[in-house]
């Protein structure tokens, strides 16, 4: 099943929201690691399997680009903090009325502010 990391620049709400779905989340700012450099944050998602959830794809956008493998990610834009909670819902929504569901591996979610989501493989 999906784990998520919940970057410092979106709200840690969405590893509440994310549990009340029934996954594991995890948020940076509860992780001791707020103000971490982004490498260190890839890092960690790739060693434990988490997928990103970020408002700063375009920063993890190359380094994911440069691995063969990775756990996905789901990009947000800059709004308000209950947009954000929207937002995430419809993600988690797109990722589960997939058919089959998807595993997020090499799979970044875009969605705009309207909560229509682009779907990229990468690398």
């Amino acid at each position: 099943m999906i784990q998520f990391l919940i970057d410092e620049d979106v709200t840690p709400k969405l590893a509440v929201v994310a549990a009340e779905r029934g996954y594991t989340a995890y948020a940076v700012q509860y992780l001791n690691q707020k103000g971490a450099p982004d490498f260190v944050l890839r890092r960690r998602m790739l060693d434990e399997n988490l997928t990103l959830v970020t408002g700063n794809w375009k920063d993890f956008r190359p380094m994911l680009a440069r691995e063969g493998i990775h756990p996905g990610a789901i990009s947000l834009p800059d709004v308000p903090r209950a947009d954000q909670i929207r937002l995430f819902q419809t993600a988690v929504d797109y990722i589960e009325g997939s058919d089959p569901p998807l595993d997020m591996i090499n799979t970044v979610l875009v969605l705009n502010e309207q909560g229509e989501v682009t779907q990229l493989t990468i690398p």
